[in-house]
């Protein structure tokens, strides 16, 4: 009977992710009507009695089917709340209440915003990012907007962060710039909760000001991790225990169980209490208020919400002594947080949270007997380590070498030391409590540090393909299982995949060109046979978003040329976390080629470097690279007039990347004798000031492509110049409604877009001007 339960709990979870991958939302009859057809099957089936795995099947089917018409149902829901297009650009008055932490970030505040229904406004909408100038601004405070408004959008690349998806789990319908604003009496009684964790927060902040660890101490007690320093998220995720810094299920357990002693031991010795009330009952209750109480401060995260239910399911079966299967009190856990928000199977944090209790239940459940409490922590560790190693290969392609290590430090000390002080600071007047938890994480922190300087803290792969996930899984299993069974070895082969899988090679003569989409910015990746070069690498935070994941996507593990096109941020910059600037490890490189002033903090590395410089000529794998410009003696009169060119040819085609030249510079390419080339990378992304009809002609492209952010400020690109290159027959590509776009070129061409070779149905439109808005489905 427990297999079945878990068969379907399994298959209606199947439900919901296989709507996740859909490219368009279906209507949601037919998972209902299919859902009708297996229920009436299965009626009948079971009337008469008949093949009793026939009735499995189908009730597997019906679960499916629920799964995804539920799913569904709540998308179109979801869904319904985006912009309208008559919407988008507009600027409107809005009146309601921030509806979360604000946040400060470099360009000014940001919170959500929960505007009032108003039934005059057709545009029902639950939350609106709003990116706010001023402040300062409180949770809870009801204010009245003047907002521009603009749709969801974000870069779309073939590996790295999906930030519409995370706009969608977090049900963000639009993004908003405040204009202006006008603060409302009172406060909105749906933010009660977080008006006392904005308190908390601040009386966190004041206790320990300027300490390097204030944002580490807020994240353990108030679960608002926007406090931590890059340097130390870094070092974090380097050994492995990003886990720790956050409300996690292990802090809700082990506070729950230290709650559940104390009051143990104090209700025992009250004869008066026992009498009413037993006191493992009286112990249970506060266990499961402990943990409640610390996952609504946490803001309920997935797995403050696994852990919650679990302990809830347990506490039940407790209190009518009727025991229940683990493994059902997890498969119950997990269809309730499915069906509470079937958008959280988005999150890599709901895989790693289910999928690590799930091996350890699985370990344990195999095995007889008792460990000495060495060895069971040791085993605990090594599963925890197997159990997250598919996902962090998947979605990551990184494995912390040294987190076992880290882990076996840090646990105890942030589980049973930090984290509890932490809390007890929040009820301590003079704040000695959470300087002390604060001074404790210092000291684990340098422990960290020096984990860090041993040698290969963590190992680099290839991302493999989503097929490989159910095999590794599988292997992890086998891994698990007690020594001596038969082909448990075998899971070590089933491993074997997500860390040599083969990365198809080009031919000699071949090259790939990826533009990336990098927002407003430009950075292009250049493959052939064994060699990388990576020209540009667009604003800071492309490097690990979008630049890091798709190298490690690609299988590079070393470029062999960085090119730094000329001085501008939306070009340069994601160099310094490339080079390995501040706390970080650099990603490997031969040689840097720039046109950058000798000053500049990032010519400090010690890799090689060379200026480009028109001449320049190299060949690799039978493809020719040749730097345009810059001409040494030419005059220029700012940066963009700076900018390496670089053309990339073999015997068949070849690709321009101009940097952000003008039409002045244009002129000297001509009259050096410019030839035609099949892919263009449009100037200045496509700016006015760039690509004169004279330029064009003589490129003759094919292919015209234009790296925008989209609705930016500049209006790249500019409408004038996109019709020059449609007039000289080239096909116009742009970034913002194509994302990456990935040229491989031998004796053909061929243009794979990312939006379209991998569609989501909650990429739903693209908007070429904000005056002039027009949605254009993927």
């Amino acid at each position: 009977m427990l297999s079945r339960y878990l068969l379907f709990i399994f298959a209606w979870v199947l439900g919901v992710i296989t709507l996740q991958w859909q490219a368009t939302l279906p209507a949601v009859t037919w998972p209902l009507a299919m859902s009708c057809l297996a229920l009436g099957l299965w009626f009948c089936l079971k009337r008469f009695n008949q093949h009793r795995a026939l009735q499995w099947l189908v009730l597997l089917v019906l679960a499916f089917s629920l799964g995804f018409a539920w799913a569904t149902w709540r998308a179109q829901i979801r869904m319904a709340q985006r912009i309208p297009v008559d919407l988008v650009g507009q600027t409107v008055w809005m009146s309601g209440f921030i509806a979360d932490l604000p946040q400060e970030s470099r360009y000014g505040p940001r919170f959500i915003f929960t505007p009032d229904a108003d039934p005059k406004r057709a545009w029902a909408v639950d939350r609106i990012q709003v990116n706010a100038k001023g402040g300062p601004f409180g949770a809870g405070e009801r204010w009245r907007l003047q907002l521009k408004l603009k749709p969801i959008h974000g870069v779309v690349n073939a590996a790295g962060f999906d930030l519409e998806a995370w706009f969608l789990q977090q049900n963000i319908a639009a993004i908003a710039s405040m204009k202006s604003a006008e603060r409302l009496a009172g406060f909105s009684a749906q933010a009660a909760v977080l008006r006392i964790r904005a308190a908390l927060r601040q009386r966190i902040e004041h206790a320990l000001q300027d300490a390097p660890y204030q944002g580490v101490i807020v994240a353990l007690t108030i679960g608002d991790q926007a406090g931590i320093p890059k340097p130390q998220w870094q070092r974090f995720a380097l050994t492995g225990i990003t886990h720790l810094i956050s409300i996690s299920g292990l802090h809700i357990t082990m506070l729950a169980a230290m709650g559940m002693a104390f009051v143990l031991y104090g209700w025992r010795r009250s004869a008066y209490l026992t009498q009413r009330l037993a006191a493992q009952r009286a112990a249970l209750i506060a266990g499961v208020l402990i943990a409640l109480m610390y996952s609504v401060l946490a803001g309920m995260s997935v797995p403050t919400q696994r852990t919650v239910l679990m302990l809830l399911v347990s506490a039940c079966c407790l209190w009518r002594a009727r025991p229940m299967a683990i493994s059902a009190i997890w498969a119950s856990a997990l269809a309730v947080v499915v069906l509470f928000d079937p958008f959280a199977v988005l999150s890599v944090g709901f895989w790693l949270s289910f999928l690590a209790v799930a091996y350890l239940l699985w370990m344990g459940a195999n095995r007889i007997g008792r460990k000495p409490a060495w060895r069971l922590w040791l085993s605990t560790q090594w599963a925890a380590t197997l159990a997250s190693l598919p996902i962090l290969v998947l979605v990551f392609g990184q494995v912390p070498l040294l987190s076992p290590l880290a882990n076996a430090l840090a646990i105890p000390l942030v589980s049973v030391l930090i984290t509890p002080l932490a809390l007890l600071g929040l009820l301590d007047p003079t704040g000695t409590l959470l300087r002390w938890a604060e001074g404790l994480f210092a000291i684990l922190d340098r422990g960290l540090q020096w984990i860090l300087t041993w040698p290969w803290p963590a190992l680099e792969i290839s991302s493999p393909p989503m097929g490989i996930l159910p095999v590794a899984m599988l292997g992890v299993a086998l891994l698990l299982l007690p020594r001596g069974i038969p082909a448990r070895w075998l899971g070590w082969l089933m491993l074997l995949p997500l860390f040599f899988m083969p990365q198809p090679k080009l031919d000699d003569g071949q090259f790939k060109l990826q533009v990336l989409d990098v927002d407003q910015g430009l950075s292009v990746l250049v493959q052939t046979r064994q060699h990388a070069l990576l020209f540009d690498t667009g604003r800071e935070a492309n490097a690990e978003r979008v630049i890091l994941p798709v190298l490690r996507q690609a299988g590079i593990t070393r470029l062999d040329t960085l090119l730094l096109s000329h001085n501008d941020n939306d070009h340069i910059g994601g160099a310094p976390i490339l080079l390995g600037q501040g706390d970080r490890l650099a990603f490997p490189m031969g040689l840097i080629l720039h046109s950058l002033p000798e000053d500049l903090p990032i010519l400090s590395s010690k890799v090689a470097k060379q200026r480009c410089q028109t001449g320049q000529r190299w060949r690799w794998d039978g493809v020719d690279f040749e730097v345009l410009w810059l001409h040494p003696n030419y005059a220029a009169n700012n940066d963009n007039a700076r900018g390496c060119v670089l053309r990339i040819h073999n015997r068949w085609h070849s690709a321009l990347i101009p940097a952000d030249i003008s039409r002045l510079e244009e002129g000297e390419l001509l009259a050096a004798g410019l030839t035609s080339t099949e892919i263009v990378i449009a100037p200045h992304h496509g700016s006015k000031s760039a690509s004169s009809d004279a330029f064009i002609q003589a490129l003759q492209p094919q292919y015209a492509v234009f790296s925008a952010g989209f609705m930016n400020q500049f209006r790249h690109p500019h409408p004038d110049v996109q019709q020059r290159y449609a007039a000289a027959g080239a096909r116009l590509l742009r970034t913002d409604q194509s994302g990456s776009l990935q040229f491989t070129v031998g004796e053909l061409i061929k243009l794979q877009e990312q939006r379209a070779i991998a569609p989501r149905y909650w990429y739903t439109a693209t908007y070429s001007d904000p005056k002039t808005a027009v949605g254009i489905s993927p």
